[in-house]
């Protein structure tokens, strides 16, 4: 049983025997002092739980408590008064921590007085507890926080660092790209690489959900679409990149299912043929579909397919297109539609067919022509890819 420690303190003998009887029959464990100057000589290495004392000198005692128990925030103290003005009775017990008992007093109103001051010091010192452990709990947090905020720059300096130059200008062509993170770091991705001088290829993707576990899948399709072209120089395989991007969604999605990573995505993959200025693309589920603005106007692409890393097999239809000797292809990631104040699919696409029909090769002036000013705090990523011919001279870069 844990014995309650309270000090007594008072210059009336009678006072004192009378309480410190009354609690030590009722197991309190009590220290009794006649004078002010006696509660210097209290063993500071424990502090009272309750302090009784006479009004009158309540504020030396607590004074002399500060200075020998740096634990003193719990400690109650119940005021001793005998017939003094409703004043200062009134006054003493707006105090904080305080009660107040008239002496001579019954052992129940001495006992009721005790138990009410102990059980307010029961429930500080639990609030306290509380709040050292809130503290310390916020404390790590805050220090857990730091370290993943630290970690989320250092994988969106990586992230950046594997995106391709922008813009890339080899007139007649433009190539560049643009990413909009929700967060650090982004489930969108634009890649894009020349190979053997006459294709282009290119992606755009986004990856389901938002964070790390999103742009790792971004880093593997990249590595992925890094080892396939690298092949295709090495071996100056021509037949091959004729064909693309044959067979590259399908080697995405296989990806997706060797790792057994809960993710899929959409995509746009494609490849231009320089010397036949043909396109090939490949769509997976991709929203908006890309853009292609020539001297006629401006018009979506046709084409269609499902999501890649949904379901392991299937086979994406790659389209073929005889491109003009000017025009301008600009791909979104899906993010770019929850901007645009229009409320169905319907209207956003006409809009942006309207917006973006005179749009000049920059890619720095598509979204701000779809009126997408502020790109800080956005809901979800935007991804923005252009590719361009015949807009740009030599001598310019």
């Amino acid at each position: 049983m844990i014995h309650q420690r309270i000090l007594l303190a008072h210059d009336d003998p009678e006072i004192r025997s009378s309480i410190a009887s009354v609690l030590r029959r009722n197991q309190f464990e009590v220290e009794v002092r006649e004078s002010i100057d006696s509660v210097i000589s209290f063993d500071n290495c424990e502090k009272p739980d309750v302090v009784m004392c006479r009004l009158a000198w309540c504020d030396d005692i607590e004074k002399i408590l500060r200075e020998t128990c740096p634990k003193r925030h719990t400690i109650q103290f119940v005021q001793l008064f005998g017939p003094q003005s409703a004043e200062i009775v009134l006054k003493a017990f707006h105090r904080e921590n305080h009660d107040c008992l008239q002496v001579p007093a019954s052992e129940r109103s001495i006992l009721l007085s005790i138990s009410r001051a102990i059980e307010r010091r029961n429930l500080l010192a639990k609030n306290l507890r509380a709040q050292r452990r809130l503290e310390r709990s916020n404390e790590q947090l805050e220090k857990s926080l730091a370290l993943l905020e630290s970690d989320a720059q250092a994988g969106r300096h990586m992230q950046q660092n594997l995106l391709p130059p922008s813009p890339i200008i080899t007139p007649p062509y433009y190539c560049a790209r643009k990413i909009c993170p929700s967060l650090y770091l982004s489930g969108d991705f634009v890649n894009y690489a020349r190979a053997l001088e006459d294709y282009q290829l290119f992606y755009l993707l986004d990856v389901s959900g938002h964070g790390a576990s999103s742009a790792f899948v971004t880093v593997l399709v990249r590595q992925l679409m890094r080892r396939v072209v690298r092949r295709h120089v090495s071996r100056y395989d021509l037949e091959a990149l004729k064909l693309a991007p044959e067979g590259f969604m399908e080697r995405v999605n296989e990806l997706m299912a060797e790792n057994e990573l809960d993710k899929h995505l959409t995509m746009f993959a494609g490849s231009v043929n320089l010397k036949s200025n043909r396109l090939r693309y490949s769509v997976g589920a991709q929203m908006p579909m890309p853009i292609l603005i020539t001297d006629e106007g401006a018009e979506f692409l046709p084409g269609k397919g499902r999501a890649v890393g949904l379901f392991p097999g299937g086979e994406w239809e790659v389209y073929e297109r005889k491109m003009p000797e000017k025009y301008i292809l600009i791909a979104f990631s899906d993010g770019v539609l929850e901007q645009l104040p229009q409320k169905t699919l319907a209207e956003q696409e006409a809009f942006m067919l309207k917006k973006l029909k005179n749009c000049p090769a920059d890619i720095d002036k598509v979204l701000p022509r779809l009126g997408i000013e502020e790109v800080d705090g956005l809901p979800d990523d935007i991804a923005v890819f252009m590719f361009a011919r015949g807009h740009h001279s030599k001598g310019e870069s």
